[in-house]
């Protein structure tokens, strides 16, 4: 989230910090070598032409805590409810349209216990950084740049944690045109079945807010 930095405070390898590429999310991380297998579990998505299903099937709902104003070193994170169980995946557009994935973060899944750190269940509040990740220090600092951004709730009705996002050739106007990019881009992803070797079709839910960095 390039209006948050993702860090620890309790962990030994505190000073190893990068910047994942694209995005201005900056996570404390171990050295490499301690996420051997952080993707090997998530499911290689494939492009297809296929027409946009509904936007928001499973009733999802986006909140920002405290609110969408937010102060450059606050503190933030994000209250997610879906009518309908799915896999959340945050991603962020900065005031620059800069584009990046949140939550998870590699880094997270390679620290996770179980395959489903991101499972919302129907009706349930979902926190992001959750309860598990707070526990090891994980928190979202608000960075510049200062503006106006969004942020993205994305639910996958399958197991996707990790999201190739595509490179952006323009600056996205505002939450419509952002929530219908990425809609028109995930309506082309296919899933590989387990073990089958089919593409399988997904559905997709979204829920976008704006929020004003100061």
């Amino acid at each position: 989230m390039s209006p948050a930095k993702l860090f620890s405070r309790k962990q030994s390898w505190l000073a190893l910090v990068s910047l994942l590429a694209g995005s201005g999310v900056a996570c404390a991380a171990p050295p490499p070598s301690a996420f051997p297998s952080a993707a090997t579990n998530i499911s290689l998505l494939w492009h297809v032409q296929a027409p946009r299903g509904p936007a928001n099937a499973a009733g999802v709902t986006l909140e920002i805590l405290p609110g969408p104003t937010v102060n450059i070193g606050g503190k933030v994170s994000f209250g997610v409810t879906a009518r309908k169980p799915g896999y959340l995946m945050l991603v962020d557009v900065d005031a620059e349209g800069r584009m990046s994935q949140i939550f998870p973060t590699a880094e997270l899944l390679a620290q996770s216990v179980g395959p489903d750190m991101n499972l919302v269940k129907p009706g349930v509040q979902f926190i992001v950084p959750t309860p598990a990740a707070q526990q090891r220090g994980f928190e979202y600092v608000v960075a510049p740049p200062a503006g106006s951004a969004v942020i993205v709730a994305i639910l996958s009705e399958r197991r996707v944690q990790l999201l190739d996002l595509p490179d952006i050739q323009r600056k996205l106007q505002g939450p419509a045109d952002t929530l219908s990019y990425l809609s028109d881009w995930t309506s082309q992803l296919r899933i590989p079945e387990g073990g089958g070797g089919r593409l399988l079709p997904n559905n997709w839910s979204f829920d976008i807010k704006s929020y004003s960095i100061k």
